[in-house]
């Protein structure tokens, strides 16, 4: 889950670190008396879960409370990087000396944590030269960081306490009068350990759209409830505005194939994969929402080569959803792997049982090929 900057704040000032005072407005609220709370300058943010909001006119500095409730209207009604301005974050403006960055990550090469920092800070962190930034691997079960960066220990705390995947100051700024800000919060939390965190459940829905998620979306989250046999099956849901019901079955392959749909003219209705081995139950109810959204004109079942995933066990969940909805539109399949002459198989029995308009291909056809024949199909 990512959280919004004036929530990743508040874990920031539960571990110690300064933040700037703030105020948190939503649209019903009365702008005048949460500006007044703070006075002054004020840096009035827009509350996204994208980067890079500065240069896409989320940011506004302001002088008085007229400037204030102008600026808070102008970012609710605008889009900022195509994101749903969900909240907004009216806070002390800072009188900055210096900007520098400071982050704990994973780094997915050596397998650890890392700490990564620079002096040089700021919105465009990008660009500074790889000899100017330094990075200490961390072991989680080192307690402290022997290091004088500012905020380094206090952020490993946040990062261990909160199973955190991101935990980043940028920029971390240093006042005229010597103090250390953390001016913005960036903080991704691991899924897998909500159980250890029932104070997560009072975070606000979210998506990666950057909007309140649709009641679809909702409904694929429960499917991950309940016993914990099996998890991940529904964490790749997003809800779209296009009319192609797409079913991934996970790794990179996914984004390389929702790009040849959508340079090919098709829309997709959403974004959906599952991964490994998850049980038939689960891959059906995940593919019983996916396949009733109104509106569709096609469904594109993809996937590369799986090394693991049991194509069989998996079909037969896709199978049971469509033997329940079954579609008038046609499908599209292309999928490899373990036991997938069974899953194909069970494919074709139940186009056959239910007169679905089905073609399905295996590795010898590549996933984008198959672009073609959905068009085909769909425009037919």
């Amino acid at each position: 889950m990512n959280l919004y900057e004036f929530e990743g704040k508040q874990l920031f000032k539960d571990a110690g670190i300064a933040t700037p005072k703030g105020v948190v407005v939503r649209r019903e609220d009365d702008i005048a008396v949460a500006y007044n709370s703070i006075g002054g300058d004020v840096v009035v943010k827009a509350q996204v879960l994208s980067g890079k909001r500065g240069k896409n006119g989320g940011i506004v500095f302001c002088r008085t409370v007229e400037e204030v409730e102008t600026a808070v209207a102008q970012l609710f009604a605008a889009e900022i990087r195509n994101q749903h301005v969900a909240f907004v974050l009216i806070e002390q403006k800072i009188d900055i000396s210096s900007e520098a960055y400071l982050s704990i990550t994973y780094d997915s090469t050596a397998r650890q944590p890392v700490l990564v920092y620079s002096a040089e800070g700021g919105m465009d962190i990008e660009d500074v030269s790889e000899d100017k930034i330094q990075k200490i691997p961390l072991s989680i079960t080192q307690e402290t960081i022997d290091t004088d960066i500012p905020f380094a220990n206090e952020l490993w705390q946040c990062f261990l306490q909160n199973d955190c995947r991101v935990a980043e100051i940028n920029p971390l700024v240093t006042t005229s009068a010597g103090e250390h800000v953390a001016a913005d919060a960036k903080i991704a939390l691991d899924d897998d350990a909500f159980y250890r965190h029932e104070e997560w459940s009072t975070f606000e829905p979210r998506t990666m759209m950057g909007r309140p998620p649709t009641e679809r979306e909702i409904a694929v989250q429960e499917i991950d409830k309940g016993e914990k046999y099996y998890q991940g099956t529904a964490g790749k849901y997003i809800e779209m505005d296009g009319d192609i019901a797409i079913i991934f079955s996970g790794g990179g392959a996914s984004i390389a194939a929702m790009d040849a749909l959508m340079q090919a003219g098709l829309k997709p209705a959403n974004y959906t994969e599952y991964s490994g081995n998850p049980p038939r139950e689960k891959v059906a109810a995940l593919a019983k929402i996916v396949l009733q959204k109104p509106g569709l004109r096609g469904l594109w079942m993809a996937g590369a080569v799986a090394n693991f995933t049991n194509v069989k066990e998996t079909f037969q969940g896709i199978v049971d959803a469509l033997d329940e909805v079954k579609p008038a539109y046609p499908i599209v399949v292309r999928r490899a792997g373990p036991f997938d002459a069974a899953g194909m198989a069970l494919l074709k029995e139940c186009a056959e049982r239910n007169d679905l308009d089905i073609v399905m291909f295996g590795k010898e056809v590549s996933v984008g090929e198959t672009v073609q024949t959905l068009i085909e199909k769909v425009n037919a």
